[in-house]
């Protein structure tokens, strides 16, 4: 299979609708394990909260207002429970449907910036698919997909307003900004506004444009788009209180990006970490022999994508609060970029570059086989009880791959993604299976919905996170005690249950399982009071 055949009807059949059933496939891993402690866990237990209240304007989380996040994902959460009933599928079939309208939106995007050349469009949304670093977060329960498909709302408004059609590109650009404060916050703004503050960077050059014009819809499509936010915020305001209101309104959008010390790392903390994202592509040396021949002075889509990418990751760069899923809405940029570069340049010039992609598969299958005998992983609990499954098949699909390449005389990106794709959908398998209970918390939360059903006392030490409450469908707060007051707890509820989560295991425990690389230990106040009598 070419990368691409013009003329070959089944080729672009194979284009508009291969997405579905690779995009199935990846979703059909959602059911292979369970919500991803703490972050999955922790927004699927804020959606039962507002369920449970029936109150869907301010989110709480263990009873207590939650700030950390905007609502619409939520939102969209308690509406697939509200047509589907209350379920975890229910509510995890939310990401992978954002992650589908992420690649139609891309698609669409295409369309508007390359009209004359179809194949990008068509193309665009498998090199995004199998975008590593999207397709690890695209079936996840969290909001950076989410905010991606504003994103490209956003992009898409400008590209139609540029193109004149300002009444459907401002409202559409308004509307992405609105929704994006209620996906993520102001975050919106550090992918969007670059774009639109320097249209003279990607516009066509022999284009005319009144820039008056532009920046005053740029300023009046701010206002709405605050107008929007602001629908929610106010009232939730009023109804949250000070604390509340000032968290929504400040803390979490200024404190966390100027004075943080959540996930804050150094400016240079991505910068190692982009070939992984951008896996498989950036080893397949067509991308790299591409790069000199493009126009990039007069391509306005290029311009466009290339501003939207490297403009997002100085600015995270520059904020001190750093996560790899932050860059997650800048991937149809590149997924963009990387398409406009493969057709531009259809015909390798030697066989062996196009092995060289299949040939990393084969090694990174070699080296999950090898793994649990290099002294560097063995350490790790998971990875000693890692068979040869997971391993053998990346090799397999490497080995499948390099004779496709080898028989059609060049690599496919179709191939390429769907082997991506189902590495992914056994990784998620055997990654989940070999942690064991580390990352599935449903036992540890049908321990504490037993205890509330007895109604014996439950409490976590220092910082409870959610990770019970969806999962045990607990009606009642758990109670959450400082380090300073466990022996008064456990002296004031004689037959209750602490929590705690610890670097090391108690084999005395009533209960114990890991969570993550830590271990979740539960011990009973009897047994808190005996411990601190021996000491």
């Amino acid at each position: 299979m070419l990368i691409w055949q013009p003329t070959n009807m089944n080729s672009i059949s194979l284009a508009r609708w291969g997405l579905i059933p690779l995009w199935l496939l990846l979703t059909l891993s959602v059911f292979f394990r369970t919500p991803t402690p703490i972050d999955e866990t922790r927004y699927l237990t804020v959606a039962w909260e507002m369920w449970l209240r029936q109150d869907f304007l301010v989110p709480y989380l263990n009873g207590a207002t939650y700030s950390h996040k905007p609502p619409l994902l939520f939102w969209l959460i308690n509406l697939s429970w509200g047509m589907f009933g209350v379920s975890e599928w229910a509510a995890r079939m939310v990401g992978p449907f954002c992650a589908l309208l992420n690649l139609y939106m891309t698609r669409m995007l295409a369309k508007q910036l390359w009209p004359d050349e179809p194949k990008v469009a068509l193309l665009a949304p498998w090199v995004l698919m199998a975008t590593l670093l999207w397709t690890l977060f695209a079936t996840g329960t969290m909001f950076d997909i989410l905010l991606s498909n504003c994103v490209l709302l956003g992009v898409l408004g400008l590209v139609w307003a540029k193109q004149g059609k300002e009444v459907l590109g401002w409202a559409s650009f308004a509307l992405a900004i609105g929704l994006g404060v209620l996906a993520k916050g102001p975050v919106i703004l550090v992918h969007l506004m670059p774009i639109a503050l320097l249209l003279p960077v990607w516009r066509q050059k022999n284009s005319a444009v009144n820039y008056y014009r532009w920046y005053g819809f740029i300023f009046l499509a701010l206002l709405v788009g605050a107008l929007i936010a602001l629908a929610w915020a106010i009232p939730a305001a009023v109804q949250g209180g000070e604390a509340y209101a000032k968290a929504i309104l400040w803390s979490q959008t200024a404190d966390r990006t100027m004075t943080t010390r959540i996930h804050a790392r150094p400016f240079w903390w991505y910068l190692p970490f982009i070939p992984l994202f951008l896996f498989p592509w950036v080893a397949w040396p067509r991308f790299w022999q591409s790069l000199r021949p493009l126009p990039w002075k007069n391509d306005q889509g290029v311009c466009l994508s290339l501003l939207w990418l490297a403009s997002g990751v100085l600015i995270f760069s520059l904020i001190q609060s750093k996560q790899v899923h932050y860059l997650v809405p800048l991937l149809p940029a590149f997924g963009l970029l990387m398409t406009r570069l493969l057709v531009s340049n259809e015909r390798p010039r030697k066989l062996f570059s196009e092995l060289v992609l299949p040939l990393c598969f084969c090694a990174i299958g070699v080296f999950l086989m090898l793994m649990p005998s290099m002294a560097l992983f063995a350490k790790l609990a998971w990875v000693q009880g890692m068979d040869y499954v997971w391993g053998g098949s990346v090799l397999l699909i490497g080995l499948v791959l390099l004779g496709l390449t080898g028989w059609q005389r060049q690599l496919s990106v179709f191939a390429v993604s769907a082997s991506v794709v189902l590495a992914i959908f056994i990784g998620f398998i055997c990654f989940f299976k070999y942690t064991g209970l580390a990352y599935d918390l449903q036992p540890a939360a049908d321990q504490v919905k037993s205890f509330q059903e007895h109604a014996i006392p439950v409490a976590y030490l220092h910082n409870y996170q959610g990770q019970f409450h969806f999962l045990g469908r607990l009606t009642q707060p758990i109670e959450v005690v400082p380090n300073t007051q466990v022996l008064t707890w456990a002296e004031a509820h004689p037959n209750g249950y602490l929590i705690s989560v610890e670097s090391e295991p108690d084999s005395s425990a009533h209960y114990m399982q890991r969570q993550r690389e830590r271990w979740l230990i539960f011990r009973s106040a009897e047994q808190l009071l005996a411990q601190h009598s021996v000491k």
